[in-house]
């Protein structure tokens, strides 16, 4: 006989943005070329001042380092949000290893097992995972595709509030949707919390990537938050160094920081050459940013322009991040996925997308919807929208 694994480990989800990468391996050993826009993997050039910093380290022994984060990535970190009229202290920040740390540890940090945690949907898909492994609920409520996933009224959320429930959590600009929460709904978040005495956890990973006029606000633009407030973010998407597995958790309420801070010295440190490299990304100029943002704001034009004029489409043009959710009424997602990838191809080529059944958490939406990342060159991308809209052609017509 052989052990068997654990109940809790077979529960856990696998990710929705991941899953078809096996089957899209085997669709490229067909000699079908795969156009990935599955994954939040942007082709943009890391800039050179994270490198430089790495070069920088000259101790000679590569160490652990301090398990809430580097002095001298902490500090980076407060200059780096002084800009947006954000002032934290070294005693506000834990670091963590990538953004979905963060959500894990505040989950664990904020709630126990069996109690609950609000999200409106669709969310990143990997959140469902981390409350897998905090062992938390998630109780949905419905954002629309018809209004571009903004929050709905706030009785809808206040009904879903019972004594079980322990936070918010949500990101703006969102991930899968791009949606950005304008001020009003950011108060309205923040005095639901209030009201209720929830944490109100805040992912601002693409605070850079806003288009046209829209207001970044942040949750600690929100007078009288500090107790509930809780911010995560991560380098990965701002400096393109997705790989380096660095991000911060930052709140001011101390007995929800400090339980962070014991959950960080279970895991020792976070990786001492990526804080390095990203603690001199603050030397990054302007003028990267501007050039990046507006590479982003191209693609998402030459996405939503091809697939916006559908007919049974709804893909509202996003204010932010670098993701478009796409609506096709009519067609069951998870299936025209696979089928993109085992009976499809166009020029030689397809497309890899993720199916939107994987970003809520309730049962049966998201069928009809699907992830885009326009993290590719806009050359890849407009041969992506013509396989894509002659594959919506061809998938109706079965």
């Amino acid at each position: 006989m052989k052990p068997t694994p654990s109940i809790r480990g077979g529960l856990i989800p696998r990710s929705a943005i991941r899953k078809l990468i096996p089957l899209s391996k085997e669709t490229e050993k067909h000699g079908i070329k795969v156009i990935k826009l599955n994954i939040g993997q942007p082709d943009v050039e890391t800039p050179p001042e994270f490198w430089e910093g790495v070069r920088h380290f000259k101790e000679k022994v590569l160490a652990y380092s301090p398990s809430e984060g580097r002095p001298e990535y902490l500090d980076a970190l407060i200059s780096y949000y002084s800009r947006f009229n954000l002032s934290f202290t070294r005693e506000d920040i834990v670091v963590s290893q990538g953004g979905i740390e963060g959500v894990l540890y505040s989950l664990i940090a904020c709630a126990d097992p069996g109690e609950d945690i609000l999200v409106p949907e669709p969310y990143y898909s990997n959140y469902l995972g981390t409350a897998a492994m905090a062992q938390v609920n998630f109780i949905p409520f419905t954002t629309r595709a018809e209004n571009g996933y903004h929050l709905p009224e706030r009785s809808i959320i206040e009904k879903c509030i019972t004594k079980k429930t322990r936070a918010i959590l949500f990101s703006s600009p969102g991930n899968p949707t791009g949606c950005v929460y304008t001020r009003a709904e950011m108060e309205l978040l923040a005095d639901i919390a209030q009201k209720h005495n929830l944490f109100l956890i805040s992912d601002e990973v693409y605070r850079e990537f806003i288009y046209g006029d829209t207001e970044a606000v942040s949750i600690f633009h929100i007078p009288g938050i500090d107790d509930h407030a809780v911010m995560l973010d991560s380098a990965s998407k701002r400096y393109s160094v997705c790989g380096s597995r660095v991000g911060s958790i930052i709140s001011r309420n101390k007995p929800f920081l400090d339980a962070v801070r014991a959950l960080a010295t279970v895991r020792l440190s976070a990786p001492t050459l990526d804080q390095l490299g990203i603690a001199n990304c603050i030397n990054t100029p302007d003028s990267y940013f501007i050039r990046v943002k507006a590479d982003y704001k191209a693609r998402r034009d030459i996405v939503v322009d091809a697939l916006s004029a559908l007919p049974d489409v709804v893909c509202h043009r996003p204010e932010g991040a670098f993701y478009v959710m796409l609506k096709l009424k009519g067609i069951d997602t998870e299936v025209f996925a696979k089928w993109l990838l085992t009976d499809f191809s166009h020029k030689g080529e397809t497309v890899l997308l993720s199916p939107g059944a994987g970003f809520y958490a309730t049962p049966g939406l998201g069928r009809d919807e699907i992830r885009i990342a326009y993290v590719l060159e806009c050359g890849i991308l407009k041969r992506a929208m013509e396989a894509l809209i002659e594959a919506i052609r061809q998938f109706r017509l079965l």
